[in-house]
């Protein structure tokens, strides 16, 4: 019977080979079974029982005296464990974490059968059963600490190992979507983020594609740091696992009403500098006031078999956004405009919204500039067109976002428990002032979309050592920027832009960056099995994916006109002549708009954790995953690096990358000797390899581009330029010329990344149940995406390595990083109304690239010498460097004091009991960056942005530089003081000359310097803290059913101290002698001291 039932899960494994991730959102509960002499106890019967739900498991212990229960739902569970000749022994409240193994080791005492023993639970227990580092959230912090981004994947960064991405970075899309973080020496995008153990991961830029906002939805938040078994992958940094609540035999839940808005908020400390303001001026304050309301319920449906748990919030903003100035002609430009009549001015004047904004806009500087305009009806001699600065009034803005779900848990029998959880989200922000060019109204954008999750769960038990775990999972998620309604009514956001060189009017028409985005639905089939025998706890998986996206593509499709002065006429004259003047042109891509690149996902794995000894576990795994190609759905999918100087037209696909294998290894050792007879210390270790996955951002980047989108230019440098410019556009053709088109591309070797991790450490457990842990934390990256110029100049005055070609750019992975750290953290579960968790990381994150696209670091991801082997010249600090990172976490409740007296005692109730004070801070050192030369190129390869600086006497200021006579006038090869250069007069040059000695920083001039350069991100910023601070007051408010219900009065903080941080200086040589060089107060941060309120019912 038993090989029939292994037999059926096997097959049930083999078959669901070819589906997604197999990482499961269940828990694990195990330990050892003990006397009180230490000596393991064989054959006990173990009952876990959930006092949640009513569900029960059983099994006995092993000839090691371990015992292993899997795939339990996560939440509080009793556990009980008899033997013959031993009393029994119970534990209650021991909360089961999502994703990780529980610990639990029983000790019995010597006596008679029903003789009952109860002991405590530990809540904080150490990890005996595995080496990998991991860290979970669990519900009492989401509902007490602030998370001002109401996501709870923000409470990550408050774990060892782990920093949040500080938004003044303006890393956008490079660190990935909604909350930014990098762990353990990973990129920000590499981390693999999952709901109950779907795939939730934004497969256009990394991060989370869904953003949960309702915290009291969700039971937990696991991190899996490093080292994580071979059941979790596609991950170079962190696995983290978002688990939803479910019902119980409870009812439980709440009601809530958070309200944040401008007139809670100080000014932050920049603009705060500015004042004091005058009354009669605008509030320097954007006004805004969003309401987020909504609820949760969950309770049972028929006790002890079904459950059913959901909620709902309702966001509703209302603000104002202001925009920058614009100049646009006047009122008597626009009436002269008029008078000159023809369907040039008709095409410009609808282009300016008819002139709405002379009546709308605020008339900020009158008559800024004139644009001459020569003889023509209604301008008899010439005249001109005068301009003015106008600022749009400040445009209201909707941001509606409504987010629901539910979930249903069904228990038939023991051996069966369903799960089926839904949840949808939709968002619009309209108007997107950002995505409008002009700044005129009838071309604004809008960003948003739906989004939906749907799971269903089966486990079944086909005996106390064997069950199978099946999930199926759909994600269907837009996010599209788009136009909005009344962009979309206007015919003339359908036609070309239109720019006026020298006239200082913007680029006009509607941007050509929207509409862009991504739509993806992916469907997923996970199977897990799980069989303990013996000394071996084996689980194995495979999962299948298939991933269906469309990308939006922003492309110059509708072309563009640049009229530029000429032939004694302005750009203006020129556009009213239909003439492009003199070097105008007109430009139209002809890539696609949109792509489609449908993914297989697949993987499969197994994992063995041996109990060697009773003291001994050791944890063995292999995993295997293969995700197919996306870029190979273009035309043009790659270029080969051993032979880049093809045609531009030849068609070269991606190789398939086939041999993602990842063994995964890990111990831990309880001694029971010593002092450490007690059981309470563990040592432990881990080592894996971790593939990450490509992203859709780089396929995008390469659609956008040739050979993919040929873009079309019609110019001439005769005076006077092309007639009929109108028509142009139409003249033009897509050609592939390799001497002219720059390619963007990736290479076709292009392959996952891996990441080898690694740990080593100690856990010990402390009285008041407060652990402490010390570990070494290592990472090490190989096959980084990177980037490469494979067709440089060969020098000053020399062609490109192929004179018949132009820029080749690709992707590629030369990339490589080293991260290395020591992470000390000490914690304590909530209890006895004290929650903390305090954690320091130091350590180093060295790479010689940081990411493919170019961050705050330098002005370009590209390294400085552009040769094949040129990253190692940047081989230094990380862009995500940082060696000092301390985090606490922590929440009290004081018991507060008590009378006998009826009155008194109802006073301290008011004002000494239920409070709780929780917040969340963290100090780190600074951002490493470049002393960048953007403008110069020294080395003569073409490139005026991944250049440094050499050194001269590294012992004089820092002030001090010198740069070579060929930039500034002055004698080549003779270094003169650039801060005295660029404090020249309007009528003079100063000049004078330095030596090596007395600077410095040289900024020279040839190719035989290359390889002095001082090393990529050489210069630390200051460092930077985050203080957020929650008081909240509790109201008890029992009533029949509900006994434990009460209200809720709740103020945070963000920011709580006004703390302007520095963000990066401005570390440009070129800048050295003026006031912005290094300059703090240039770089401060203005950080709004923000504050909201809660308003809850909770039951």
């Amino acid at each position: 019977m038993r090989l029939k039932s292994l037999a059926i899960a096997l097959l049930t494994l083999f078959v669901m080979v070819g589906v997604g991730f197999a990482q499961t959102s269940k828990g694990i509960v195990a330990g050892t079974v003990r006397d009180k002499t230490g000596a393991v106890i064989p054959n006990a019967n173990v009952t876990v029982a959930s006092q949640e739900t009513g569900e029960i498991r059983t099994t006995t212990s092993s000839e090691t005296g371990s015992y292993r229960v899997e795939a339990i739902n996560p939440g509080l569970y009793s556990i009980k464990v008899t033997m013959a000749g031993f009393s029994d022994t119970e534990v209650k409240d021991l909360r089961v974490l999502p994703s990780i193994i529980t610990t639990f080791d029983p000790i019995l005492n010597v006596g008679t059968v029903g003789e009952m023993v109860s002991v405590e639970a530990n809540t904080n227990s150490i990890n005996t059963d595995n080496g990998h580092l991991s860290g979970t959230i669990e519900s009492k912090e989401l509902s007490l600490l602030p998370i001002f981004s109401l996501s709870p994947f923000e409470l990550v960064a408050t774990l060892p190992g782990v920093q949040m991405m500080n938004p003044s970075l303006n890393l956008q899309g490079v660190g990935g979507n909604f909350e930014q973080l990098s762990v353990n020496g990973a990129r920000p995008r590499s981390n693999n983020y999952m709901l109950d153990g779907q795939d939730i991961n934004d497969v256009g830029i990394g991060g989370q594609s869904f953003n949960p906002q309702v915290p009291d939805m969700y039971q937990s938040n696991t991190a899996l740091l490093n080292s994580a078994s071979a059941e979790y992958g596609r991950s170079g940094g962190a696995v983290v696992n978002l688990v939803t609540k479910s019902g119980t035999n409870q009812f439980h839940g709440s009601v809530f009403e958070l309200y944040s808005g401008s007139g809670l908020n100080a000014l932050d400390g920049v603009t705060r500098q500015g004042g004091p303001f005058d009354p009669s001026e605008p509030n320097p304050k954007a006004r805004y006031n969003e309401h987020q309301f909504g609820f949760t319920a969950g309770g049972p449906l028929w006790r002890d078999k079904l459950f059913a748990f959901g909620g709902t919030q309702f966001s509703r903003f209302y603000g104002k956004s202001t925009s920058g100035q614009i100049q646009l002609p006047n009122a008597a430009g626009y009436a002269q405009l008029t008078a000159i009549g023809g369907p040039q001015v008709a095409l410009l004047q609808g282009l300016l919204n008819n002139g709405s904004y002379l009546t709308s806009f605020a008339l900020l500087q009158d008559n800024v500039r004139p644009l001459q305009v020569s003889a023509a009806g209604g301008c008899p001699g010439g005249c001109t067109v005068q301009t003015a600065f106008f600022q749009r009034p400040p445009v209201s803005q909707e941001e509606p976002d409504t987010q629901w779900m539910y979930r249903i848990d069904f228990i038939p029998r023991s051996a069966d428990t369903f799960t089926f959880r839904y949840m949808h989200d939709r968002s619009n922000f309209t108007p997107d002032l950002g995505l409008n060019t002009s700044g005129l109204p009838g071309f604004d954008g809008e960003v948003g979309g739906p989004s939906e999750l749907a799971q269903g769960t089966w486990t079944h038990v086909f005996t106390p050592n064997l069950l199978n775990e099946f999930r199926g999972s759909e994600v269907r998620l837009d996010a599209l920027f788009t136009p909005t309604p009344e962009t979309l009514a206007n015919p003339l956001a359908k036609i070309y832009n239109v720019t006026l060189s020298g006239s200082g009017l913007p680029t006009l028409g509607v941007s050509q960056n929207i509409p862009q985005g991504r739509a993806q639905q992916l469907y997923q089939f996970q199977d897990t099995v799980g069989w303990t025998k013996g000394r071996h706890s084996l689980r194995m998986g495979a999962d299948v994916g298939r991933d269906h996206e469309t990308d939006l593509i922003a492309q110059n499709a509708l072309g563009g006109l640049t009229f530029a002065a000429g032939g004694g006429l302005s750009s203006l004259d020129n556009f009213l002549q239909n003439r492009l003047g003199t070097s105008g042109s007109a430009s139209k891509s002809f890539g696609p708009t949109r792509v489609d690149p449908h993914m297989w996902k697949l993987a499969a794995f197994a994992q063995d954790d041996i109990k060697l000894t009773p003291d001994l576990t050791i944890n063995v795994g292999f995993r295997y995953d293969y995700v197919t190609v996306p870029d190979n759905v273009l035309p043009y999918p790659a270029v080969d690096p051993n032979n880049p100087f093809a045609p531009i037209n030849t068609v070269v696909k991606v190789k398939a990358d086939k041999n993602n294998v990842a063994p995964r290894i890990g111990f831990a050792f309880v001694p029971h000797y010593g002092f450490l007879s007690d059981g309470k210390t563990v040592i432990h270790g881990g080592f894996g390899i971790f593939y990450d996955t490509d992203f859709t951002n780089i396929l995008v980047n390469s659609a956008q581009s040739s050979p993919n989108a040929p873009t079309g230019t019609n110019t001439s440098t005769v005076t006077g330029g092309l007639t009929n410019a109108t028509g142009q556009l139409d003249l033009i053709t897509p050609v592939l010329n390799g001497l002219t088109s720059s390619v963007q591309s990736v290479s076709s070797d292009l392959v996952n990344p891996l990441t080898y991790q690694y740990n080593f450490g100690v856990e010990r457990e402390l009285p008041a149940q407060v652990k402490l842990a010390v570990n070494y934390v290592g990472a090490r990256g190989q096959k980084l995406f990177s980037n490469r110029q494979l067709n440089y100049f060969g020098g000053f005055n020399q062609p490109r390595l192929n004179p018949n070609r132009n820029a080749i750019n690709i992707r590629d992975n030369r990339a490589d990083s080293n991260y290395n750290s020591l992470q000390i953290e000490g914690s304590r579960s909530f209890g006895h109304g004290l929650f903390f968790r305090a954690s320091y990381t130091f350590g180093k994150l060295l790479d010689d690239a940081s990411e493919v696209f170019a961050t705050f670091a330098s002005p370009t991801s590209y390294s400085a010498n552009l040769a094949g082997n040129g990253l190692f010249q940047d081989y230094g600090h990380s862009a995500f460097d940082r060696q000092h990172v301390a985090s606490f976490a922590y929440a009290w409740s004081p018991a507060g004091f008590h009378s006998d007296n009826f009155a008194a005692n109802l006073l301290l109730s008011a004002f000494t009991r239920n409070y709780t004070i929780s917040g969340t801070t963290q100090f780190s050192s600074g951002s490493y960056q470049s002393y960048s030369l953007l403008g110069l190129d020294t080395n003569g390869d073409g490139s005026t942005a991944n250049d440094r600086p050499i050194v001269g006497n590294r012992h004089a200021s820092i002030n001090m530089v010198g740069i070579d006579g060929t930039y500034v006038g002055g004698t080549p090869g003779v270094y003169y003081d650039l801060a005295a250069n660029n404090n020249s007069p309007a009528n003079g040059n100063i000049l004078n000359p330095v030596t090596a000695s007395q600077v410095h920083f040289l900024i020279p001039y040839g190719a035989q310097y290359q390889n002095q350069e001082v090393g990529r991100n050489s210069f630390e910023n200051p460092g930077q803290s985050f203080w957020n601070l929650a008081l909240q007051k509790a109201i008890p408010a029992p009533f029949k059913r509900f006994e434990s219900s009460q209200f809720i009065l709740r103020a945070e903080g963000q920011n709580i101290g006004n703390h302007n941080n520095v963000g990066p200086l401005d570390s440009s040589l070129l800048d050295v002698g003026t006031v912005s060089f290094l300059n703090k107060s240039f770089a401060r941060e203005p950080t709004f001291q923000n504050f909201r309120l809660w308003a809850k019912w909770v039951f």
